[in-house]
């Protein structure tokens, strides 16, 4: 059978290797590459004498084993030469010759995929902000991708399902390992209701050195991919680096730049990542060309500061109400006033030091530059990215209105 040359090329090229794409260029087939005499493999270029000696061992038995595990508990295989093959895949650096899956896997080119990851160390804000993120995704069409680790990347899982989505793991071990093991129950979850796959064989422990090589797989299976919260060395920004390397899209959501957990996605941010603060902002690129899969009027619409309807934010703390109608007065309600101030206050604590030291400046409308200079005269300096990050969480937390011209004032 043509699968058990397919496992037992995979295995002598290795988990991101190219040389298998290569071989598969000069010769017809994996069985075609397992036939060939060392004259032929040596004329390859590149064929050292550890890679010939790799493909001169003709041992079958641990692939045939492989298949025979694959086809008595129900594992999927799919070859780089299946139809259902995604075409994206096709196109990076470093294909995978096959994936074992568990559940349904579906028309992948032709949907929106849009990978979540982040810090599995996540504040509760960024895990709700992920779990929000995979639902309204969901809910609008779109198919969540991540890795199953813990923080960001169960949250948006999580998200995805309860949302009654489609979500696919893409794995860094054996299909037939749960990692982590405190994932046994989403790991089954989605193997029901979604998608898990991985190139690594059966019998393949999580090893620290498969997650980095996984990622590129993470993201070549998406249009986009979104950092919802990473520190700088967050293995996420991995998968972000290898999305922006396939040439797709990238998106991340801002933070306090005194906390380490948003250090990376800031940076992504300065580096031209689009900022996001929900699903709405990601799947705006994406619902003209596939009118047919994505509807973003699925998404639930809050009330913002203006009174205007806003699609739901997950960094969101208050909703502003909406406007009394026309012509209707309101008199002053001092209790009201009180409560409000009580709750500022309140809220004002949720608020990093820096965030707080940046409000405490704008005492009117004002510019970015005019505040910009406020701080620099109360703290002695300002970065400007991380001034526009606390603008941005600042907006997000009605604390701040803006308006035209680039001027921000207080609420």
């Amino acid at each position: 059978m043509d699968l058990v040359y397919w496992i037992w090329l995979s295995l002598r090229c290795g988990a991101g290797s190219e040389l298998g794409s290569y071989l598969l260029r000069r010769f017809t087939s994996p069985k075609a590459i397992f036939e060939a005499d060392a004259s032929a493999l040596r004329a390859v270029d590149g064929i050292d004498d550890n890679i010939l000696a790799a493909l001169l061992d003709r041992d079958l038995s641990l692939p045939q084993r492989i298949l025979e595990y694959c086809e008595r508990v129900n594992v999927g295989i799919m070859t780089a030469a299946s139809a259902v093959y995604p075409e994206r895949l096709r196109s990076i650096h470093g294909k995978p010759l096959l994936l074992y899956y568990r559940g349904r896997v579906p028309n992948i080119d032709d949907n929106v995929l849009i990978a979540c990851v982040g810090t599995r160390r996540c504040s509760p804000a960024g895990s709700a902000a992920a779990k929000r993120l995979g639902a309204e995704l969901a809910r609008a069409g779109a198919i969540v991708v991540s890795g199953m680790a813990l923080g960001i990347d169960t949250a948006a899982h999580e998200g995805a399902l309860s949302a009654g989505g489609h979500t696919i793991a893409v794995l860094g071990c054996g299909i037939d390992r749960v990692y982590p093991p405190e994932n046994r129950r989403l790991m089954d979850e989605i193997a029901e209701r979604g998608t898990l796959i991985t190139e690594y064989a059966p019998g393949s422990d999580p090893d620290g050195k498969h997650f980095p090589i996984r990622n590129r797989i993470l993201s070549g299976l998406c249009q986009g991919t979104v950092v919802v919260e990473a520190d700088l060395y967050s293995g996420s920004l991995i998968t972000a680096r290898a999305a922006r390397g396939q040439g797709r899209d990238l998106f991340a959501f801002p933070g306090n730049p005194q906390d380490r957990r948003a250090q990376g996605t800031n940076t992504l941010i300065r580096e031209g990542a689009k900022l996001v603060t929900c699903a709405a902002d990601i799947l705006g690129e994406y619902e003209l060309l596939y009118p047919h899969r994505i509807f973003t009027e699925r998404i639930p619409r809050v009330p913002d500061a203006r009174g205007t309807q806003r699609r739901s934010s997950a960094f969101r703390r208050t909703e502003k109400p909406f406007p009394a109608e026309k012509g209707r007065e309101i008199l002053p309600d001092k209790t009201a006033d009180k409560t409000k101030a009580s709750r500022r206050s309140a809220d004002m604590g949720a608020l990093g030091e820096w965030e707080r030291t940046v409000f405490s400046c704008i005492t009117e409308t004002m510019s970015a530059e005019e505040i910009a200079a406020a701080v620099c005269r109360r703290t002695g300096a300002c970065d400007t990215g991380a001034l526009l990050g606390a603008l941005t969480m600042l907006e997000l937390g009605g604390f701040l209105l803006a308006e035209p011209g680039g001027n921000y004032r207080p609420l």
